[in-house]
């Protein structure tokens, strides 16, 4: 009795074993990748969900996002890993500004590369968005988080109609809110590097040489030569003088706390904070295009934000994996769900013909702006910003 009773344990045994088995060997044979990133907060939130989406959605590939800190962080471990040549992510989140970086390290695979193979529609990125990250003709990284600056107002000390569209109306408009007694300060912006380039884009100028380094690398900087960085400093400086302006300094969080508590009447800033700035403020917000330094100007903007890459870590599998990754956050929905839950653009056009995207715009036509203004930029060397 006892010999038939282990026996039967045995068997049991054997076929639980034998059930799990397959299984086992499934969770073996996913592929599991790194993806770095520098997402925190909200953002960081709405990642982490489109990454277990990502996982849910199919059996055979595991990311794993892994939050390094800030961008200048994350750039500062991805260097330590390059020299080391060991710990790479298979996919990594980078800065605007990394982009030089990143295509000169030779530690990259072009996301281009995997286009043909995969019969990924390049067309179905902005071409504005693109070309920021398109080198030689190629492009090498996949925008992700994209802004662009543009204007915002108090609506509830505003007396204009509409936003102003040049800086001599916004000059305007300043002095009446301050004679007015509605606000403290007419106008502000942050003393910030990216709104100076910004500025020179829209004059239809560049920075830098060699058409801002898209034909060769940059060596000298353009803008003391086309007479784009006098124009841009005179009208700092005509702002400055009025009276109606405040300079709050380098630190862009101090010039957008002083428009959210109502002492600035307008200021420009990215459209990265406009779900902050509608939140936060216990007014009405505004907004309107970046605006031009003289009437007649033909420029754009420049997108700013980050990309994906794919590092090249010799592994063919994790690469196709890793672009499979990428491939599937460039799907409408998914950059709709991105665009709703951060503020930052959907690169795929597609994403704004979704029916909750429509329903976003609808509840919120401040980001239709945004969106507006970009289609509008001319796609060209200054808007694609400068490579260096």
């Amino acid at each position: 009795m006892k010999n038939k009773k282990w026996m039967a344990i045995l068997l049991g045994g054997i076929m639980a074993a034998s059930l799990a088995a397959p299984c086992s060997v499934s969770a073996a044979e996913k592929t599991t990748l790194t993806f770095w990133h520098a997402m925190g907060g909200t953002n960081g939130e709405v990642l982490q969900q489109i990454v277990d989406d990502f996982n849910a959605s199919q059996d055979e590939i595991e990311v794993k996002a892994e939050y390094q800190g800030t961008y200048d962080d994350t750039i500062t471990k991805l260097k330590a890993a390059m020299q080391s040549d060991s710990g790479l992510p298979d996919v990594c989140q980078m800065y605007d500004v990394g982009t030089k970086f990143m295509y000169d390290s030779g530690a990259v695979i072009p996301v281009e590369d995997k286009f043909e193979s995969t019969g990924y529609d390049k067309s179905s990125v902005m071409e504005v968005i693109s070309s920021y990250y398109t080198v030689d003709g190629k492009q090498y990284a996949m925008p992700f988080n994209v802004s662009t600056p543009m204007l915002y107002y108090n609506k509830d000390v505003f007396e204009a109609e509409t936003p102003p569209t040049t800086y001599d109306e916004v000059l305007e408009d300043a002095k009446k809110i301050v004679d007015s007694g509605a606000a403290p300060v007419g106008y502000s912006q942050a003393i910030y590097g990216w709104f100076f380039e910004q500025q020179l884009a829209g004059l239809g100028v560049t920075y830098g040489n060699n058409d801002n380094g898209r034909k060769e690398a940059v060596t000298a900087v353009d803008f003391d030569s086309n007479g784009g960085g006098l124009k841009v400093f005179d009208m700092w400086k005509k702002l400055y003088d009025s009276g109606y302006f405040e300079d709050y300094g380098t630190t862009t969080a101090d010039t957008q706390t002083a428009f959210f508590s109502g002492q600035v009447g307008m200021i420009i800033e990215s459209t990265a904070i406009l779900k902050n700035a509608v939140d936060s403020s216990p007014f009405e917000v505004g907004t309107g295009y970046l605006p031009r330094i003289e009437q007649n100007d033909e420029g754009g903007v420049i997108i700013g934000g980050g990309s994906l890459w794919l590092t090249d870590t010799g592994n063919e599998a994790n690469e196709d994996a890793a672009w499979k990754f990428i491939e599937y956050i460039t799907t409408p929905d998914v950059q709709a769900k991105w665009s709703m839950g951060t503020g930052y653009f959907a690169i795929n056009e597609k994403a704004y013909e979704t029916e909750d995207m429509k329903a976003y715009l609808k509840e919120n036509p401040n980001f239709e702006t945004a969106i507006n203004q970009l289609k509008d930029s001319p796609v060209n060397c200054n808007t694609a910003g400068v490579l260096s």
